[in-house]
């Protein structure tokens, strides 16, 4: 028997005397229940079964509202967690900046004074000195020189990472061009060859540099060699372009082939080439914001070949 109320006599004015109810189900999840009536208790199947068919429906629509709400909950705590990302971000961002002004002013002071203290004593005690310590003195020089040029690596690869990108389309076989042409002078005797190069669109500054690092390590490395040769060639497939620079000088072990792209990691000493191994470094960090990947591959002795990959279509990074 039904209860005495106002939904009671609602239903009984309609004429409903018997209702059944059929269960919302999913995923074995009871989430409610729909319900009709008539003036029997024989309901024809049919009704039975739209019912039913309506219970899944509304099961799977509640799921699914469920699973929205979940999406876009999810989605505003993501955006939030990025937003407050991109604060620390541009935080530790202008902690970099401030670091690399101290780099290139606080410490560069001292290494001038050391560098200038130490000519004076050159030029003024020579004599007193000795062949010993002229010698001596002229390390200090040497090492002053070259903490200065590590500051000056060291602060280019910090500012790859943190200048905005300005995409253009580059010839690049007219930049490694201009490239090995300003480094001639410094390798008189070695051989330049660019060969065919597929333009791209990237950043020309940054691509550049890429060049600068390449060519210019592929000249020192087989600037030992009696006929030094470098040539620079390219490739593309439709979806990405491929260069590379070669040369003919000391190589590598490939077994360190993957030590070649860390800062500060070199697989020759200071005292066979000069450097301070943070070139291929700029190399690896400017080709991957670019979206692309860099490699070498290399025979002790025999030279090396480095490459880089990168998608046509530029980037936005």
């Amino acid at each position: 028997a039904l209860p005495d109320s106002a939904e009671t006599q609602a239903l009984l004015a309609s004429d409903v005397r018997y209702y059944k109810v059929v269960p919302m189900i999913a995923g074995g999840e009871l989430l409610g229940a729909i319900s009709f009536g008539g003036h029997t208790d024989a309901f024809a199947p049919e009704q039975v079964a739209i019912a039913q068919e309506v219970a899944t429906q509304l099961a799977i629509a509640t799921v699914q509202a469920r699973l929205l709400e979940g999406a876009r909950r999810h989605s505003e705590e993501l955006e939030a967690r990025v937003q407050a990302r991109t604060v620390e971000l541009e935080a530790a961002n202008q902690e970099l900046a401030a670091f690399s002004y101290s780099v290139s002013h606080d410490l560069r002071a001292p290494l001038r004074a050391v560098d200038g203290y130490a000519r004076m004593l050159q030029e003024d005690f020579a004599e007193r000195l000795g062949d010993e310590g002229a010698r001596q003195l002229g390390v200090v020089r040497d090492e002053a020189r070259r903490m200065s040029l590590l500051i000056d690596d060291l602060l280019a690869f910090s500012r790859v990472g943190r200048q905005a990108m300005r995409t253009a389309r580059i010839d690049m076989a007219e930049l490694a061009r201009d490239v090995a042409a300003e480094l001639a002078s410094e390798y008189p005797q070695a051989e330049v060859q660019v060969g065919e190069l597929p333009p791209l669109a990237a950043d020309p500054a940054l691509l550049r540099q890429v060049l600068v690092n390449l060519i210019g390590n592929a000249l020192k490395y087989s600037s030992k060699h009696p006929a030094p040769r470098v040539a620079v060639g390219g490739s593309a497939d439709g979806a990405q372009a491929e260069y590379w620079v070669q040369d003919n000088g000391a190589g590598f072990d490939e077994r360190y082939a993957h030590k070649l792209f860390g800062v500060f990691q070199r697989l020759h000493g200071a005292h066979e080439f000069p450097g301070t191994g943070v070139g291929l470094a700029i190399v690896q960090r400017v080709v991957a914001r670019h979206g692309g990947r860099v490699w070498a591959a290399g025979k002790r002795g025999e030279g090396a070949r480095f490459s880089f990959a990168l998608p046509v279509s530029g980037s936005n990074a």
